[in-house]
């Protein structure tokens, strides 16, 4: 259905920055006027820090590579995916974990049997789809990605960049309205499974922004637009509060994961789902520490609702 569906290939209207980013800013930005089924879904209510979205609005409309770094949760790529859909460009996400293959990214020859017999065909991968279409390819943990698989993208990254298909001689150029952003929790390998950026690999992208942290009042807004009204008084301002004594907890080393966005708002929506803010601070985030921190959790836990981990909200 994809294959098939039509997409503009060039922005045909211009929007204002001011109105549909709520950044006080005199600019103009171009837009699809209409959406096609790969512009992501839209997330009512989500905040677009300044300087992230300015880059990210940068790397769209000056065709720049923009490398987003930030902690994991923090919703890198999810400030990508609601540009694009604020402006119904279309976003492709690709995980680029350790075990993604050169094949699966530019392609591999096959056997195929026609009518004249067998037949040595050329079948095209993920990114020689993407480059023929107007989207913004998004390269998840990038730090992740074994150094020769992102050799593949060094001449892509290039100013009008393109790619070279040894196997069959092809040159495939991009798109007029394709692009190519990333995000990545590390530049320098300083994390479990990741792999130190190559000085000349990085050197390829345009711009590089560390992923702000969200406030305190920031991450209020995202709990009370999940919670709502409980019957439960201050909710919301508890849970956040905790997330940020955790968070303390953790830039000090005394634990070992911290409490991220994602993690804060899965608390606040298993709240409402499972009736239980106890069981739900359980699942989101309890569950997933080590057993010598949990002790300490369970302390500033019971500091700021009063009671154990097994608290109604109704």
């Amino acid at each position: 259905m994809i294959n098939r569906m039509k997409l503009n290939h060039l922005p045909d209207i211009k929007i204002s920055v001011a109105n549909v980013f709520n950044i006080n800013l005199n600019a103009y930005v171009p837009a699809f006027s209409k959406p096609n089924e790969l512009v992501p879904q839209t997330r009512l209510g989500f905040q677009f820090d300044r300087r992230t979205t300015l880059c990210i609005l940068a790397g769209l409309v000056y065709n720049k590579r923009v490398l987003i770094v930030g902690k994991h949760g923090t919703g890198k790529s999810t400030h990508i995916e609601q540009v694009c859909n604020r402006l119904n460009w279309g976003c492709i996400r690709i995980n680029m974990d350790s075990y993604l293959t050169r094949s699966q990214l530019i392609g591999k020859e096959s056997l195929t049997f026609q009518h004249r017999g067998p037949v040595v065909k050329f079948e095209y991968g993920l990114l020689p789809w993407a480059l023929r279409r107007p989207i913004v390819l998004v390269l998840d943990d990038y730090d992740v990605c074994k150094p020769e698989i992102k050799s593949i993208f060094n001449k892509l990254l290039e100013t009008n960049g393109e790619i070279n298909i040894p196997e069959n001689g092809r040159v495939i150029k991009p798109n007029a309205s394709f692009r190519i952003l990333a995000t990545s929790t590390t530049l320098y390998g300083s994390q479990i499974g990741t792999f130190r950026e190559n000085s000349a690999h990085l050197d390829r992208w345009n711009m590089v922004i560390n992923a702000p942290k969200l406030s305190s009042n920031q991450k209020l807004k995202l709990v009370k637009q999940i919670i709502g009204k409980t019957t439960c008084e201050n909710i919301s301002e508890k849970i956040v509060k905790l997330a940020r004594i955790l968070q303390r907890l953790q830039d000090k080393g005394k634990l070992s994961l911290s409490l991220s966005v994602r993690s804060l708002l899965s608390w606040a929506e298993l709240t409402i789902i499972l009736n239980s803010i106890g069981e739900a601070f359980k699942y989101a985030y309890l569950n997933k520490c080590k057993k010598s921190d949990k002790l300490l959790i369970h302390e500033k836990y019971t500091e700021v609702f009063g009671s154990p981990c097994w608290i109604r909200c109704s």
